[in-house]
């Protein structure tokens, strides 16, 4: 009948996607998984960054592929008294790769902390792609997305005026400036 047309389209198309569903799972289980850490761990070995691949496994077909640059002593240490210090601890970054419920694969990363001394920047969403999109060269694509942020964040505010209000970091970020 002609007035179940419409819905009857829409229901197929609905099918249609959760077998999509499926077949983004079942890729990323029989080879997506794999690629990704290799991939990563090529790119690791020739730019020579010093990072861990990690697999993260609690729920089945939720998974995410970790690239975190660790921690480290930040170079900023805290005066607890005369003779002691506390040295404050940085957190490098993360790039990652997981999965979604409708099994399409997120890039995401998050910013280095120093932590105690700032809030930490909300993690960035670099792309949404299917397991089809993915090549070496896309993997390629966000790390270098990743490392741009990351230098961006490094050489905060060296190259470009912002609002000072805004940007402030570090003592002093509370002062009134109608002092006279």
């Amino acid at each position: 009948m002609e007035k179940y047309t419409a819905i009857k389209e829409r229901a197929n198309k609905y099918t249609k996607i959760l077998q999509q569903v499926m077949d983004f799972r079942d890729a990323w289980n029989d080879h997506l998984k794999d690629m990704i850490i290799k991939t990563s761990e090529e790119i690791l070995k020739h730019t020579e960054i010093n990072a861990t691949v990690n697999v993260e496994e609690a729920f089945e077909n939720l998974e995410s592929i970790t690239i975190s640059l660790g921690k480290a002593v930040s170079g900023i240490s805290e005066n607890v008294d005369e003779t002691t210090k506390r040295n404050i601890i940085k957190d490098k970054g993360t790039l990652s790769f997981s999965q979604l419920f409708n099994g399409k694969v997120q890039a995401w990363m998050t910013y280095p902390l120093i932590e105690g001394l700032m809030q930490p920047k909300p993690p960035k969403m670099i792309g949404i792609y299917a397991p089809v999109e993915f090549d070496e060269a896309l993997i390629l694509t966000n790390f270098d997305e990743f490392f741009k942020e990351l230098i961006e964040w490094e050489n905060y505010d060296d190259d470009q005026p912002q609002n000072a209000e805004v940007n402030r970091i570090g003592f002093g970020m509370h002062r009134d400036n109608n002092e006279d």
